[in-house]
Order: structure tokens, then C-alpha cells, then sequence
């Protein structure tokens, strides 16, 4: 027995309705209309296209997200500029006084001349305990940042006062750049020589140390920012300097000789000398003669000089 349901109608055209929509389905594509081919195509087409620009937008080939973040870096970045900007008068107000630069352009004259160059090294001399002998200001060249003029010194002094004068340098209200630095011993104290560059154009940033500061600096230091300092011309360390240079250079260029006594003619670094048996020859001593050259004596240590021969 066999019971068919229908609703309406409709259930008895589904199935031929279906199957013919199979059949066409099925049917080989040299069978295809030509309008039924542009519809698969165009179909066809849509998805990869579909597919395609899913991708592109996914991966970000074009790069619009990385522009987008690059563009509100930049937008932010902008903006902290604008407001770094609106505060660096307060910055430069706050630094001013964090370092005293706002103290000295307070106390500056409108147009700076040579004669404060010479006040201002004078009483920066005084300060540090340096006798001035002669300050000679020089004619300036170039203009603003660039315009410069020397001021050409002479003073007496120590060692430790001499580095804090020149650190004191960078305490006056315009830039001056010491150059041309001689420094001479000249019996108890130093004597120096030198030329300042003065910019009044330039300021420069304090960074000084203070006499006692200089003089507390220690070469046995283990902490390797501290300022290593010593004053190469302290009796000690000249002493040490010369010990470290050996025995003079000495060339025995003539010997007159008889049997008690013998005179050499020696060129030293000053100028050729004679030297009789027994004297003394720097810190050496002319203890021995022959035919070929001479014995000197250091202490314990001897040496020979033979005749035209460098020692």
C-alpha cells in the first residue's frame, strides 16, 4: 500500500522541478549556453574577487593600516612638540637658575667690551689667588656667535691655583678659551703666559672645581669619574721625572791622558766640555781612564764611554 501527501499541489511538481535542475547540472559544458557560461563565469568571478579583496585587507597589502598608525604617530608626536615648545620658556627660566647663567646675564652689561674681559679675568684672578703681571686685550674679529677678540695674559702663581683659575673659566658670564698656555717654574712659584679667546657672543656652562677640591683629588682614586690630579711641578715629582730619565746622554769625542792624570772633551746636551779625573759630570763622576775611554760613576752603578761612540 502506498500513500502520496500533497499540500496544496505543490509536493507533486517538486521532484520533476528538482530532478530537471540535476540533470542540467550535470550536463557536459560543450552543452552549455553561451548565456548560461557568463553567468558561471561572473559568478566565479565575484568569489575570487570576493575572496581576494578579503585578503588584501586582511594582510594589509596596501598598507593603509601601517599609514593610518604611521599618520597618528606623527599627529601625537606633533603634539608633544607644541607642548614642549609652549613650556621651554619655563624650561630655560628653571635652568637659568639651576646653574647661576641667569645671575650672570643679570649682571651684564648690554654691550660687552674688552674692558669687562679685563674686570671680569681680574677678579677671577684675585679670587683664585693668581698675581696678574699683565693683561693686554687684542683687537676682535667676526661678528655674534663667531665674533671673538684675545686677551693676552702673564701671572704668577702655584699649580693647584693656576687649575682653578682656568676651571674658573667657565664661571664667567661670556666664554673664554685659554690657548697658547705656557707655564714656566720660576724659583718658589709658576710663571705663566697665555692668550684667552674671549666670545662674548657664548656663555659658557659652570663646571668648576673649587681649590681644596683640586688639591683633595687623588691619583690612588678607585672611582674612575674622580678627577685624577697631580702637579708635575712640585720639587717631588720633578725629582721623580728626572730619575726616570737614566743616566745623562754623553758622547766622549778626545781624551789627553799621562800617567797620573787624563782630561776628556764630552759633548753633552748643552755644548761640548772638558772634564778633568775626579769631577763630577751631571750626577756621574769621572773615576777611570785608558787608551780607549773613560769610567763614570753613579752611586754603585759604573758606565764606560768609549771614544766617539754614543752613550
Amino acid at each position: 500500500m502506498s500513500t502520496t501527501f500533497a499540500d496544496f499541489g505543490g509536493a507533486q511538481h517538486a521532484s520533476p522541478v528538482l530532478a530537471q535542475w540535476i540533470r542540467r547540472a550535470r550536463a557536459p559544458l560543450h552543452t552549455w549556453s553561451l548565456r548560461r557560461r557568463w553567468a558561471v563565469a561572473l559568478v566565479i568571478a565575484l568569489v575570487v574577487f570576493g575572496l581576494g579583496a578579503h585578503g588584501w585587507v586582511v594582510t594589509d597589502l596596501g598598507r593603509v593600516e601601517a599609514s593610518r598608525a604611521a599618520l597618528h604617530a606623527s599627529v601625537q608626536r606633533l603634539a608633544n612638540a607644541k607642548r614642549a615648545l609652549a613650556q621651554l620658556p619655563a624650561l630655560r627660566r628653571e635652568a637659568d637658575a639651576a646653574t647661576g647663567a641667569g645671575a650672570f646675564a643679570a649682571g651684564m652689561p648690554a654691550q660687552w667690551t674688552s674692558a669687562d674681559d679685563v674686570r671680569v679675568v681680574s677678579e677671577l684672578a684675585a679670587q683664585n689667588g693668581v698675581l696678574l703681571l699683565t693683561v693686554e686685550p687684542g683687537a676682535a674679529s667676526g661678528t655674534g656667535a663667531h665674533g671673538e677678540r684675545p686677551l693676552q695674559l702673564a701671572a704668577r702663581t702655584d699649580f693647584i691655583h693656576l687649575m682653578s683659575f682656568l676651571r674658573g673659566l667657565t664661571e664667567l658670564p661670556v666664554l673664554m678659551v685659554p690657548v697658547d698656555v705656557t707655564i714656566k717654574r720660576d724659583g718658589a712659584s709658576l710663571g705663566v703666559s697665555a692668550t684667552l679667546r674671549v666670545y662674548s657672543g657664548l656663555h659658557p656652562v659652570p663646571a668648576s672645581l673649587s681649590v681644596q677640591e683640586l688639591a683633595d683629588a687623588s691619583l690612588d682614586s678607585e672611582d674612575e669619574e674622580d678627577v685624577v690630579f697631580f702637579d708635575p711641578f712640585s720639587p717631588a715629582q720633578m725629582q721623580a721625572t728626572l730619575d726616570s730619565q737614566g743616566p745623562a746622554q754623553l758622547r766622549l769625542v778626545g781624551l789627553l791622558h799621562d800617567r797620573a792624570r787624563g782630561l776628556a772633551l764630552i759633548d753633552t746636551a748643552d755644548g761640548a766640555t772638558t772634564v778633568a779625573s775626579g769631577q763630577q759630570i751631571g750626577d756621574e763622576r769621572f773615576t777611570r781612564f785608558d787608551t780607549s775611554g773613560i769610567t763614570l760613576a753613579r752611586g754603585e752603578t759604573t758606565r764606560t764611554l768609549a771614544l766617539a761612540e754614543a752613550s
